[in-house]
């Protein structure tokens, strides 16, 4: 089992944990949306900054959250309410994957802000020597960084202050 999908369970442990809170009618939507976000998330995205999101990773962690907005707000997929409404419902503003992707262009950035000769900086830039297997390479942690900073529009402009 991959260490990504061993997160995912533990969320849906720690979810259990406080199902009698979340899925309880006493506390109102807003209030569950609160928990879930400090407790349950933090679980799930726990060393996301550093993961490397492949789409069926994406697509279980959209799947995990689902399923735990629906038990929150107490629907069933039979009443085909749409998950966006119900997060809405809970004043949750991002989704989980959403939340992955930005932790990983902050901790790029900080890693970015690095001096030259610190060892982070230094394994950003490492390449490996040698002859590499047939095919496409493998997506890197940096590559996928990159790739989402410029979908925000964040750019990787040297600071002047730092000069």
């Amino acid at each position: 089992m991959h260490f990504k999908m061993l997160f995912f369970k533990i969320g849906w442990v720690k979810f259990k944990e406080c199902r009698e809170f979340l899925i309880s009618k006493r506390f109102s939507l807003k209030m569950k949306g609160m928990v879930y976000r400090s407790c349950v998330t933090s679980v799930l995205l726990y060393g996301s900054e550093t993961w490397c999101l492949r789409e069926n990773e994406m697509v279980i962690l959209r799947r995990t959250e689902r399923a735990m907005v629906r038990a929150m707000c107490g629907t069933k997929l039979m009443e085909k309410k749409r998950t966006e409404d119900l997060m809405e419902m809970l004043r949750l503003k991002e989704t989980v994957v959403q939340m992955a992707k930005a932790d990983g262009v902050r901790c790029y950035g900080h890693v970015l802000r690095r001096n030259d000769g610190h060892v982070l900086r230094k394994a950003l830039q490492f390449e490996v020597k040698g002859k590499r297997k047939r095919g496409r390479t493998k997506k890197t942690w940096k590559m996928q960084v990159e790739k989402e900073s410029k979908s925000v529009g964040l750019e990787n402009k040297p600071n002047p202050l730092r000069a």
